[in-house]
């Protein structure tokens, strides 16, 4: 019989796939502001102001749900890898990218919550105010952050692919 490697077969691949698609559809806890809060995308919905006069929590949602929905495909591709037969030399990238995008979402996470960014404005660029912290942002962002940490993992001890 022939020797086959196959990529992506790592439990710890399908654990922090399933954990970057968790906070997408957790963030719908968070459109009616229960008592979780808002999560990232809370001031999304149910605001009647006009797009252009719209303040930097509306923004900072727009960024996060984009963010978000980035990392839904990202969390989908790696729970289908082994089934789409993905060669091995796809993985140490995937996983680079994987911890990249995490990254990126814990940096602006910190930005929002500490300094602000700027939004657009009627008068141009602005400073946005700083965004509240709930319950259910640090949910979202404890979801990414252990994905993040066993994608990190993987790549630390080397643990690609497996022979079988």
């Amino acid at each position: 019989m022939e020797d086959r490697t196959i990529a992506f077969t790592h439990p710890l691949v399908r654990w922090a796939g399933a954990l970057l698609v968790a906070p997408f559809f957790l963030q719908l806890l968070g459109l009616g502001n229960t008592l979780l809060g808002g999560g990232l995308c809370g001031e999304l919905f149910g605001n009647d102001t006009p797009l252009g006069l719209q303040g930097a929590g509306f923004w900072y949602a727009v960024l996060f749900m984009m963010l978000l929905g980035f990392q839904l495909m990202y969390g989908g591709f790696l729970l289908l890898a082994r089934l789409l037969e993905m060669p091995t030399s796809m993985e140490r990238g995937t996983y680079k990218g994987g911890v990249w995008l995490v990254g990126l979402i814990t940096l602006l996470f910190v930005l929002t919550r500490t300094t602000g960014l700027p939004y657009p404005s009627p008068q141009g660029l602005a400073l946005g105010d700083t965004a509240p912290v709930d319950v259910l942002s640090l949910i979202l962002m404890g979801c990414s952050w252990v994905a993040g940490f066993l994608l990190w993992q993987l790549l630390r001890h080397g643990e690609l692919s497996k022979t079988r």
